[in-house]
């Protein structure tokens, strides 16, 4: 059976505010509302259906109003009352659990998604693979191109206040043919590349990428500690970082942003064919400098 404030029409937050001799105006005011709606005599002589149904509401008022009759009986107000508040806290919860299995369910869909993207964007570079396939790279039509990076983990492995700025600085370059170079940190000449393709950049705001890169021992822990910079916290001076992560780390963390163009301030990944199948994900470094190269070729004279 209904709880008698329910068959009323009051809704659980009113009967939780109100007590005593206020509560007690409410009821009768609402008994007496649905006693003139519902009185058969209210009802049409020849309709027996709707005069039968209006009887059996009334009975129904008639029994609430004697259980929450506050002057004959407070007692058994107070004991509906309680039950009838205590449906509020019920409400709430059975909400919050309903969206807790919805979130659930998103995320889990968001995985087996961003799963199936990764392994269909991936899918070329294996050796069941089709070279032809359209996902071979979210970057597949750059020519003309010289892309200026930040190597960020040369950037951060740095230790010592004799570390030479620059050092950490690279380059890609595409020819009109879309053909890769690759001029290392420190080194003045390009070197042709066939192993690196590029998958796309993620703004340097949407993602820390410091906590997700691979890390290693440094072949020294034994560094004079007058060399430290200042800035550098202990937790840093354990361990090199690389210019590499993990499949599942980019999936979370960096494949919802991965966008297929060339911006400045954005981190360039991309994935070397030389790396094991199914293993890691590469970062080419911040893009810091973005320039055209010059067509090497003379137009035709007319």
């Amino acid at each position: 059976m209904k709880n008698p404030f329910e068959l009323l029409g009051l809704s659980p937050e009113i009967v939780r505010s109100l007590e005593g001799g206020e509560l007690s105006a409410l009821i009768k005011a609402s008994y007496r509302a649905l006693q003139m709606a519902y009185h058969p005599d209210r009802a049409p002589l020849q309709d027996d259906l709707l005069r039968e149904q209006k009887t059996k509401k009334a009975a129904e008022l008639n029994l609430a109003y004697e259980k929450l009759d506050y002057e004959r009986n407070p007692d058994s107000l107070e004991h509906y009352r309680e039950l009838y508040v205590r449906r509020r806290g019920d409400g709430w919860q059975k909400t919050v659990r309903r969206l807790k299995r919805d979130i659930q369910d998103l995320t889990l869909s968001h995985q087996t998604l961003s799963r199936n993207y990764l392994r269909h964007l991936l899918s070329p570079f294996y050796p069941a693979g089709d070279p032809a396939s359209p996902a071979l790279a979210l970057l597949p039509a750059l020519r003309n191109c010289r892309i200026g990076l930040q190597d960020v983990a040369i950037n951060h492995n740095v230790r010592s206040f004799s570390w030479n700025l620059g050092a950490n600085y690279k380059e890609i370059k595409l020819d009109q043919e879309g053909r890769m170079s690759y001029r290392l940190p420190s080194r003045k000449r390009f070197i042709p590349i066939n192993f690196i393709s590029l998958l796309g950049t993620v703004g340097k705001d949407q993602v820390d990428l410091i906590p997700l890169l691979d890390r290693v021992m440094p072949r020294d822990c034994q560094w004079p500690p007058t060399k430290w910079k200042k800035s550098f916290s202990e937790y840093q001076k354990c361990f090199d970082l690389m210019n590499s992560m993990s499949l599942d780390d980019f999936r979370i963390h960096c494949l919802p942003f991965l966008k297929p163009q060339l911006a400045e301030g954005s981190f360039l990944f991309s994935f070397h064919k030389t790396v094991p199948p199914a293993d890691r994900i590469s970062l080419e470094g911040l893009i810091i400098r973005l320039n055209p190269v010059k067509s090497s070729r003379t137009a035709p004279s007319p």
